[in-house]
């Protein structure tokens, strides 16, 4: 530890947005860097859409094996909106499951509200069921694990062994369609 103020191991933390959470894992930080974020943007700028880009396990990158990046959501319509956006763009995205059998794994200790690691192994489920408690909105969770760099031939248009850009192109064409859409078709807020 740097210094006393670090977090430990069975350390109790509270949110932004009140719920209380036990640190089991000091591994897995990005989850609770990006809870607070949530909550912050959310309360802020009241959009119609959420959506949080990050790395936060392997677990994706050992189901997909790179071919594609894990998308969770709770809004069916936003998940057709990127899954469209990344066939126009040739970047794939996969869906992976938000059921409440991964809630119950985080939240099934009566002395906090949630636990940052659970008690189950399918890691990049457990995140996403975590973040789901700071959101409420429409929102996409892209996990990002394993698409970032190049780990074959590179595409035409990228120089090989450099940066892929995953899913940069995807996340803009998915704004695009968003803004150019008509009020009736956009998501709506919390």
């Amino acid at each position: 530890m740097i210094s006393g103020q670090c977090m430990k191991v069975g350390d109790v933390v509270r949110t932004l947005n009140g719920l209380s959470v036990q640190i089991e894992d000091t591994d897995m930080e990005g989850r609770l860097l990006l809870a607070d974020a949530l909550v912050y943007g959310q309360s802020i700028f009241k959009p119609s859409l959420v959506i949080d880009v990050a790395t936060l396990t392997r677990g994706v990158l050992l189901a997909t094996g790179g071919g594609a990046f894990g998308c969770f959501s709770n809004s069916s319509e936003a998940w057709r909106a990127l899954r469209r956006a990344g066939a126009h763009c040739g970047d794939r995205a996969w869906r992976f499951p938000l059921w409440h059998y991964y809630t119950a794994q985080i939240t099934d200790d009566p002395s906090v509200d949630l636990r940052n690691k659970g008690s189950g192994t399918a890691t990049p489920c457990l995140g996403a069921a975590f973040l789901k408690q700071f959101v409420c909105g429409p929102w996409l969770h892209l996990d990002i694990t394993g698409v970032g760099k190049l780990a074959r031939a590179a595409p035409p248009y990228l120089p090989p062994r450099r940066m892929a850009g995953r899913p940069a192109r995807t996340l803009a064409a998915l704004l695009r369609d968003a803004a150019t859409a008509s009020p009736e078709t956009k998501p709506g807020g919390c």
